[in-house]
C-alpha cells in the first residue's frame, strides 16, 4: 500500500458538499488472476469519507493494442473527492490474446473486486463501470451482458460474484469491431499501406478477418430494457471515433425504455486528453451522484 495526494480543485462546477480532502491510499497491482502479468487492478481508496464506498470502475482504451491503467485516470479520480473508490483495470493486450479476452479479464476484475469488498471497505452493489473507446466497448458489453449473465467468466475463482454494476459511463465506444473496421477503411481511404487495428488484435486480413469481424459481438442486438442507467459522452469534433456510434447506443437504449443519458462536447475531439476543464465532467459526476444516492 501506499499514499498518494491529488489535486482537489475550488471549482464551482462541481457539487462542493462532496469534496474531500486530498489524500487517498493505492493499492497497486492486485492481481485478479494468473495467466498475464497484465491481470491486474490499482485500488485507490479515499481516506476521508465513510465506508463503504462506492466503486468507479476505469477499463482504459488503446485499441487493445497498446495503453494500461494509469491511461488518462485523472478524470476517474476526481471521484476520490466524492468519497468514492477508484479502481483502475489492467488487461490482456493483443499481443498476448485475441479479443474476447479482454472483455474476459474486465468481467472478471469486477467479480475479484467484489469478492475483497468487504476487505477493503468496498460497496459491491455499487459499482459503476466507465470506459473509454475500446475500454468503453467492454465497459457497455458488462453493462449490457451483465444483467443477464452472458458474460462468461473464464477464471472459476470468482465465479460465485457476477459482473453486474450499477451503472455505465460510455465514453466514445463503438458499437461493433466490424462497424469500427469499415470506419477505419473510410479513414484511411487512399493512404499507403494503412494499419488496422483489427487486423493487429487478430492477426489476419481480408476474408478470414471479415468473418471473424462478422461472428463478433454486436452489443445493441442485446439491449432488452433490463440495462443498468448510460451515460454516453462523445466529442462533436471526434474524428477517430464517429458520433454516429454513440448515438446508436442512445437511440437503442431509449427505445427499450432505459434509463440513459447522451452529452455530446462541442468543439472537442477524440480522446481523455481533450477533457481537462471540469466542466467537461460535470455530467459524469451528477451522473455518478445519482446513480450512488449522494
Amino acid at each position: 500500500m501506499e499514499w498518494i495526494s491529488y489535486p482537489v480543485k475550488d471549482d464551482s462546477t462541481y457539487i462542493k458538499e462532496y469534496v474531500l480532502d486530498g489524500t487517498a491510499k493505492v493499492y497497486k497491482n492486485l492481481k485478479y488472476a494468473d495467466e498475464s502479468e497484465k491481470q491486474a487492478v490499482d485500488l485507490y481508496i479515499p481516506q476521508a469519507g465513510q465506508g463503504p464506498h462506492p466503486v468507479i470502475v476505469y477499463i482504459h482504451g488503446g485499441g487493445f493494442v497498446r495503453g494500461d491503467k494509469t491511461r488518462h485516470i485523472m478524470a476517474m479520480l476526481q471521484g476520490l473527492r466524492y468519497g468514492y473508490a477508484v479502481a483502475a483495470v489492467n488487461y490482456r493486450l493483443a499481443d498476448e490474446a485475441a479479443y474476447p479476452a479482454m472483455l474476459h479479464d474486465a468481467a472478471t476484475a469486477i467479480r475479484f473486486l467484489k469478492s475483497i469488498a468487504s476487505e477493503y471497505d468496498l460497496n459491491p452493489d455499487k459499482f459503476i463501470v466507465w470506459g473509454e473507446t475500446h475500454g468503453a466497448f467492454l465497459a457497455c458489453q458488462i453493462g449490457i451482458g451483465g444483467t443477464k449473465g452472458s458474460v462468461s467468466d473464464p477464471f472459476a475463482a470468482y465465479s460465485q460474484y457476477d459482473c453486474r454494476v450499477a451503472g455505465v459511463v460510455d465514453y466514445w465506444a463503438m458499437t461493433s469491431l466490424e462497424e469500427h473496421y469499415n470506419l477505419e477503411k473510410i479513414v484511411n481511404k487512399g493512404k499507403e499501406n494503412p494499419q488496422y487495428l483489427e487486423e493487429i488484435q487478430f492477426r489476419a486480413k481480408g476474408e478470414e478477418l471479415a468473418e471473424i469481424l462478422r461472428s463478433s459481438p454486436h452489443p445493441l442486438a442485446d439491449i432488452d430494457g433490463t440495462e443498468p442507467p448510460f451515460y454516453i459522452l462523445h466529442g462533436e469534433d471526434d474524428d477517430t471515433m464517429a458520433l454516429a456510434f454513440s448515438q446508436s447506443y442512445y437511440y437503442a437504449l431509449k427505445a427499450a425504455k432505459d434509463d440513459v443519458t447522451l452529452e455530446i462536447l462541442p468543439g472537442t475531439g477524440h480522446g481523455l486528453a481533450h477533457i481537462v476543464r471540469a466542466d467537461q465532467i460535470e455530467g459524469t459526476y451528477r451522473f455518478i451522484h445519482r446513480i450512488f444516492a449522494r
